[in-house]
């Protein structure tokens, strides 16, 4: 276990550049703003430290396959089959070598590292990354990205906006909506209000099992495509 963490830093070191230009710093908290939602987040998740004010009348996806749900904490959907939407919220926890290996690179070697992960091959599906922001905190790093993926088996389209917490406290949060194309711009602002009431305390989530090596692989710019694999419409259907 401890052999194969190095080698995962020294990869994503070689992907990265030597650029250390940062574009953007705040002084505070990522969750600062959140703070004066702490009493009135509807949803709360003492487990994995969190809460959040899921959008109006959005409701929680139960007993997903975990094909389907990717190991998600919890999913949201809007719950219209004709202009499906899902919101899901996920967690990892990730080693203090990709901590600092995060911390010590750019925001362009974090982008083109997140894009080089979303715009991965697959036989069903290719997926094109078309923007991203990087946010750099006292207790992390805050990373936005924008994708759309097209699906082979019958030619759909998705559109998903991502939004990544890498903490220094070894935590990874990630907050991700997949919507149709006709209503993305819609669906984006129900969820960008809602991540605004976002907040983790400062405690760490003690794990339901020990962290295995592959939580500590994985938690390092995975990206969360919900149903990437089987589409949202069949998911919809189900419930």
């Amino acid at each position: 276990m401890n052999r194969t963490i190095p080698i995962i830093v020294v990869t994503l070191t070689i992907l990265f550049s030597t650029s250390l230009a940062y574009a953007t710093s705040h002084n505070t908290s990522m969750f600062s703003d959140a703070t004066r939602y702490a009493d009135s987040n509807t949803y709360k998740n003492t487990n994995y430290s969190f809460s959040i004010q899921p959008p109006l009348n959005w409701v929680i996806l139960n007993n997903l396959p975990t094909n389907m749900s990717g190991n998600a904490i919890v999913v949201f959907s809007n719950n219209d089959k004709t202009q499906y939407a899902t919101f899901g919220i996920y967690h990892r926890y990730i080693s203090q070598n990709v901590i600092d290996v995060i911390n010590s690179h750019s925001d362009n070697d974090i982008l083109a590292t997140i894009d080089q992960e979303i715009t991965s091959p697959s036989p069903d599906s290719k997926t094109k990354m078309y923007g991203g922001v990087v946010d750099r905190f006292n207790d992390g790093i805050r990373v936005t990205a924008n994708s759309v993926t097209q699906y082979t088996v019958d030619n759909s389209t998705s559109f998903s906006e991502n939004i990544f917490y890498y903490l220094n406290n070894g935590n990874q949060y990630t907050l991700a909506l997949t919507s149709n194309p006709t209503n993305i711009d819609k669906n984006a602002q129900f969820f960008e209000d809602s991540a605004n009431t976002f907040l983790v305390s400062q405690t760490n989530p003690v794990p339901e099992f020990p962290i295995a090596l592959i939580i500590l692989v994985a938690g390092m710019f995975s990206i969360i495509l919900i149903f990437k694999t089987t589409g949202f419409a069949r998911m919809i259907d189900r419930t």
